[in-house]
């Protein structure tokens, strides 16, 4: 048992005084492989439930859309998702995959089908992939 907790010990020691001699090294070499980009699209702020987002080059995304609170009062309510004010799809899902290049406009609408439907927020998540 003795044994175990010199030899930890000693561990220890050999650990620290490595760590602190790497941490005061002032030179070096870093060799690098890969790409530093940047990212492929720029979005504009998001207002009235319009994003505006611009990509230089094709870039693909995932966009979806989650209902926050409960979902009761959604039975009466409608979200549907537009690309450039067109409405994607002719029935409500809740996550797109999509490719853009260009300026693009998406949009979130939420339509009540009556007066006493629950309009509680709407989360809009877009991924680049």
């Amino acid at each position: 048992m003795n044994i175990a907790i010199l030899k930890l010990a000693a561990a220890s020691a050999l650990l620290s005084l490595a760590s602190g001699a790497m941490a005061s090294a002032n030179g070096g070499i870093i060799h690098f492989v890969g790409s530093i980009v940047e990212p492929p699209c720029s979005a504009g702020s998001f207002e009235a439930g319009q994003i505006n987002i611009h990509c230089e080059q094709r870039s693909a995304f995932d966009v979806s859309f989650q209902r926050i609170g409960s979902s009761a009062g959604f039975a009466k309510t409608t979200v549907t998702l537009t690309r450039d004010g067109k409405p994607l799809g002719n029935k409500e899902a809740s996550a797109y995959r999509m490719a853009l290049q260009g300026n693009t406009q998406l949009g979130l609408s939420v339509e009540n089908a009556a007066a006493d439907a629950d309009t509680r927020p709407v989360i809009m998540t877009i991924s680049y992939l």
